[in-house]
């Protein structure tokens, strides 16, 4: 609900671009005083940090082109939702005691019907093309591999909100460089979202501590997969807050992708 909310509120913003910024900078801000008083993770735990950053970055550069090009009821569900397909592809290389079996195959499909039935419904309504749809899923992907790089940071570090609180501050510094070496007016972004991203940055720290810290309970799939059930939430507040078309095709493809979260769940 949390992840939901905070993105929501980015895509309603006449800059969805810099909301996004001001957000991820000023959770590293928040994450400061925490940090103070915690502690850093131990050098074990850098080589993660590092790649999570890379793979973190790209897929928020990804982010914000999905949110430009198509509604957030249609690609906020196709972003997140491809993210549990990534992981349980991911898993077959690097964790394989956790690939899925029978029930989590089955949510594993009902996943990937989801998000073809949301790719179908934007190109008959929004007339979207296969680039901003291929950019969504590739943003979902790399989303995937930057929960991996925090399964293992964690490992690495022995303390989840640790790693999480690092991580904020690393991704808080590199990503305004690259957006300056992009040549983005990184400086105008915060100065004219700045009293936004305090809040929503606030916010998406929550929801990833939430997520981090259920990482210490149980599989990574599962533990993603549920919290991509954040797809039901976008909807509502898609028809709701956004006053945005949802049709029954739409509704469909966010209940295969629940179901398949939750048989994800299971197995």
């Amino acid at each position: 609900m949390t992840h939901a909310g905070w993105n929501a509120a980015a895509r309603s913003r006449d800059d969805p671009s810099g909301a996004i910024t001001a957000t991820v900078v000023m959770a590293g801000v928040v994450a400061i005083p925490f940090v103070i008083w915690l502690g850093l993770p131990p050098v074990s735990a850098l080589p993660w940090l590092c790649l999570g950053t890379v793979v973190n970055l790209i897929s928020l550069r990804l982010l914000m082109t999905t949110y430009r090009t198509m509604p957030f009821a249609m690609g906020y569900p196709i972003f997140r939702g491809s993210i549990p397909l990534a992981i349980v592809a991911m898993n077959f290389v690097f964790l394989p005691e956790q690939v899925p079996h029978s029930s989590g195959l089955i949510g594993i499909i009902l996943i990937s019907a989801g998000v073809m039935l949301l790719a179908r419904s934007g190109r008959k309504i929004e007339n979207i093309g296969m680039k901003p749809l291929l950019l969504a899923i590739s943003g979902g992907f790399f989303a995937g591999a930057y929960v991996l790089t925090d399964v293992m940071g964690i490992h690495a570090s022995g303390n989840a909100i640790v790693y999480g609180l690092a991580a904020a501050m690393i991704n808080s510094i590199s990503m305004p460089i690259v957006l300056k070496l992009e040549g983005m007016p990184v400086g105008a972004m915060l100065r004219k979202n700045l009293a936004f991203g305090t809040l929503a940055g606030i916010v998406s720290m929550i929801s990833y501590g939430f997520f981090l810290y259920s990482l210490t309970y149980g599989p990574v799939g599962p533990v993603s997969a549920i919290r991509e059930t954040s797809v039901l939430f976008a909807l509502l507040i898609a028809v709701v807050t956004l006053k945005e078309r949802v049709g029954p095709m739409r509704w469909l493809a966010c209940a295969l992708g629940f179901t398949g979260a939750a048989l994800l769940r299971l197995y």
